[in-house]
């Protein structure tokens, strides 16, 4: 018995891993299943995500964990884009899912992501077109269309349809976020608060809507109202640093420096001895808004009186280095690591180290430090940001991507991590994504006025006014006085030719007593005037101007440009003259005398005044370039490669002067040594697109090697939406050499109609017709650019033009005998 007592154990353990063996993976994912459903009854969501991500590694089509584990990223992380990945993942795996298509419409449209809107909400009404929710769907996109059609008769359709599906779901926010909308574009602002509140009251932890409802208290001018709101969005979101920042801005927009001290130290009062977070906010708004001195002052108190002292140490360092004590700011941080355990605190420290470090010109020992945190921590956000921001300038943008998908992943809200993903994808030719990731980085930094500006110039360049409107407005709300928002709003004003709105614009940048915002005033009202009534009347503001008892230099100046610019050029020199001797130590008035010479044919004279200021300070690249151009002018080629030599001697690394020798050598056929110092000002600066197009261009059309084609290619990706046509030209030829002769070819037409007079561009469009066998199309191009070049030019593309021309004549005449 005891024998058999021994084995029974032995033989039932065989038998259960042998059962084990035998379970096949979707009986091991339905365990996980069931088990994850068990903790989500006990509301244990954490483990219920474990136990969800298991079901996966034995069944990635297990329908219902998808589901599930959507709906924890959703309701139970707030992680709306794991949800749309997971979402879509379904969508991918089951096409016709209908409750997937919905949840995607719904997620992408509260990211302003409208592509995905399109794609999912078509599906959803292919699918069902009578589901309830679909309807919702349709309206919202029948409405959306409206808009972009600036249809107002069907905008306010689509708007009283959505009103009436509310009475039968109103809890749908696609509805909801409708009337909302369009109470905004109604001036309805009551109506549109009431909206509001009703989605806060369904959805009380979406920061979005308190967004929203702060913007429309703004409009309706309720100051009292936005403090308070913003006081309880501070409350009810208490990690969100952006609240608070938006509270501070507030004060100052109303001029109230002491409430938004105030406010920072009674954050830092109810903080924690050991918390120095809000301690550190309250130090570099000092520094800010009263002074290095009383933030210094408040530093030593912290240092004195807090347990540990080293962020104030770290902030005292930054103090020094932004007033010009570099190396003992650098000092004091590499003192503070030494000997410290690796920790978050000296993992930060590293970080900012590294930006010293990079702003002092020692990229490697930024990188270094980097490369340090990422060792210990993978996932670090602002290390992952700055090598992301490195991996973007070397054109690796994929890997760029990644690394800032891991630090979004950490921190999802993080408006600078978005701006750089936005560059990636711009880098690396994808301007949908990259729009996106702008929309997203406005949202996350609570239309702060950088993300906000820098969207705003993205939808200005693509025709797409009234949503730039929109988010200026926005911004406008929470910093109406910010200088910077105004002028883009003015400048978007003319485009639309909303003169009146272009004149409130100008009217509330003078109400703000800045001479920068006074000059641009100046500038909005004078082209308004331009474009109203014309040029006379134009010239006549301008006048006005400098003539006026407060008249600046810089009105004065204005005017005197604007006469050149009209072709009144003797009036600008008498102008400039007479400026001049009134200003005798002005320098800065010596390139308008200059320009005015020049413009009226007296390029001695220009000459003479740039050869004077070289004489007194020869590292003026600028000057030197302007010599090269007077010389060009009068016909002295050597003399005008000449200057740029002698420039360069005096600053051998100037970008301006090291691009004209490029463009000298470039005419000389010297093609090698053109690339190279492209190649030289691309390592500087790769984020310019007149370098990266120049370089592209010159790889793609005198080198006929692979590697040099594939780096051109990596370079001019970023070019597909430019509309200037010798940038389409390079990227058009580029892709007729990948084989992409047919996607080429709408880019060389319009480089073709553009530069009409380019040989080469000429040629490249012919090589793309012949290509596609458009034979008479080529045979005419190819006339066209031999008759363009003249019989003088031996150029390579050239000689090979003048050979199809004759091919395609001949086997012209032989098919016509």
């Amino acid at each position: 018995m005891r024998v058999l007592t021994r084995l029974l154990p032995a033989a039932l353990l065989g038998s259960t891993l042998m059962l084990s063996a035998c379970q096949s993976s979707e009986d091991k994912a339905e365990g996980h299943y069931q088990a994850a459903l068990d903790l989500i009854a006990e509301r244990d969501y954490d483990r219920a995500i474990v136990e969800l991500r298991n079901v996966f590694q034995n069944d990635g089509f297990h329908r219902e964990a998808r589901y599930r584990f959507a709906e924890l990223m959703l309701n139970h992380r707030g992680n709306r884009q794991e949800a749309y990945s997971q979402y879509l993942r379904l969508a991918e795996q089951y096409p016709d899912d209908l409750e997937a298509r919905i949840a995607l419409t719904e997620l992408a449209f509260g990211s302003n992501l409208w592509d995905e809107v399109e794609r999912h909400g078509s599906k959803a009404e292919e699918l069902a077109p009578e589901d309830p929710r679909v309807e919702a769907i349709a309206v919202m996109r029948s409405y959306r269309a409206a808009i972009l059609a600036q249809n107002g008769a069907g905008r306010s359709e689509a708007a009283r349809r959505a009103d009436a599906l509310l009475s039968e779901q109103p809890d749908n926010f696609l509805l909801r976020n409708v009337m909302i909308d369009n109470a905004l574009r109604e001036s309805d602002l009551p109506r549109a608060l009431a909206e509001i509140d009703k989605v806060i009251a369904q959805q009380p932890d979406d920061p979005r809507y308190y967004q929203e409802r702060l913007r429309v208290l703004g409009g309706l001018g309720d100051m009292g109202a936005i403090e308070a709101q913003l006081r309880q969005m501070i409350e009810r979101f208490p990690d969100d640093v952006n609240n608070k920042a938006m509270l501070v801005r507030f004060y100052l927009s109303q001029q109230d420096a002491d409430g938004a001290e105030a406010f920072l130290r009674e954050l830092a009062s109810a903080s924690a001895p050991e918390d120095s977070g809000p301690t550190v906010d309250l130090i570099r708004f000092l520094a800010e808004v009263r002074g290095a001195e009383a933030a210094r002052a408040e530093i030593d108190k912290a240092i004195a009186e807090r347990p540990d002292p080293v962020p104030f140490q770290v902030l005292g360092a930054g103090l020094d280095f932004a007033a010009g004590k570099r190396d003992g700011a650098i000092a004091t941080l590499e003192e503070v690591l030494k000997g410290a355990e690796p920790s978050e605190q000296t993992r930060n420290i590293k970080v900012a180290l590294a930006r010293m470090l990079l702003t002092t010109g020692n990229e490697v020992g930024a990188r270094t430090r980097v490369e340090e945190v990422l060792a210990e921590e993978a996932t670090h956000p602002e290390a992952l940001k700055m090598r992301a921001a490195w991996l973007i300038e070397a054109d690796d943008t994929d890997t760029a991507i990644a690394a800032l998908r891991t630090a979004l992943d950490r921190t999802p809200e993080d408006a600078q991590a978005m701006s750089l993903m936005a560059e990636a994808y711009s880098r690396s030719g994808r301007a949908e994504l990259s729009r996106d990731f702008l929309a997203l980085a406005v949202e996350a930094s609570g239309n702060a006025p950088a993300e906000t500006i820098r969207y705003a110039r993205v939808l200005i360049g693509g025709e797409s006014y009234l949503s730039a409107e929109d988010i200026l407005i926005k911004a406008l709300r929470s910093t109406p006085d910010n200088p910077d928002l105004l002028v883009v709003l003015g400048e978007l004003y003319l485009r639309m030719e909303d003169f009146p709105r272009a004149q409130q614009v100008a009217d509330t940048l003078r109400r703000l007593d800045d001479p920068a915002a006074l000059q641009a005033a100046n500038g909005l009202d004078a082209e308004r005037i331009n474009r109203q009534s014309g040029t006379e009347e134009a010239m006549a503001f301008l006048e006005q101007l400098a003539s006026s008892a407060d008249a600046t230099l810089a009105s004065r100046i204005a005017l005197i440009r604007a006469r050149m610019a009209t072709g009144d050029t003797a009036g600008a020199l008498e102008q400039a003259q007479v400026l001049k001797q009134e200003n005798p130590g002005n320098e800065a008035l010596d390139f308008v005398l200059a320009t005015a010479h020049a413009v009226n044919g007296d390029l001695a004279g220009a000459e003479a005044i740039y050869r004077d200021l070289v004489a007194t300070n020869p590292a003026r690249p600028g000057v030197w370039l302007e010599i090269s151009r007077v010389q060009q002018r009068q016909g002295d080629r050597a003399g005008a490669m000449a200057a740029i030599d002698e420039g360069l001697g005096h600053t051998p690394g100037d970008g301006q002067l090291l691009w004209a020798r490029a463009s000298f050598l470039e005419q000389d056929g010297e093609i090698d040594g053109a690339i190279a110092i492209y190649e030289d000002l691309y390592e500087r600066n790769s984020s310019s697109l007149v370098i990266a197009n120049n370089l592209a261009s010159l790889l793609a059309t005198y080198r006929q090697d692979e590697a040099s084609l594939e780096r051109a290619w990596t370079i001019a990706r970023r070019l597909r939406d430019a509309e200037v046509p010798a940038v389409q030209d390079t990227y058009g030829w580029i892709a007729h050499r990948r084989g992409e002769s047919a996607e080429a070819l709408p880019y060389l037409e319009a480089a073709a109609r553009g530069l009409p007079g380019d040989a080469l561009v000429q040629y490249h469009l012919a090589q793309a017709y012949l290509a596609l066998g458009r034979q008479d199309e080529a045979l005419d191009q190819f006339r066209k650019a031999v008759e363009i070049a003249g019989p003088g030019d031996s150029r390579a593309q050239i000689e090979e033009a003048r050979r199809q021309m004759h091919a395609l004549q001949a086997s012209g005449s032989a098919s016509e005998n």
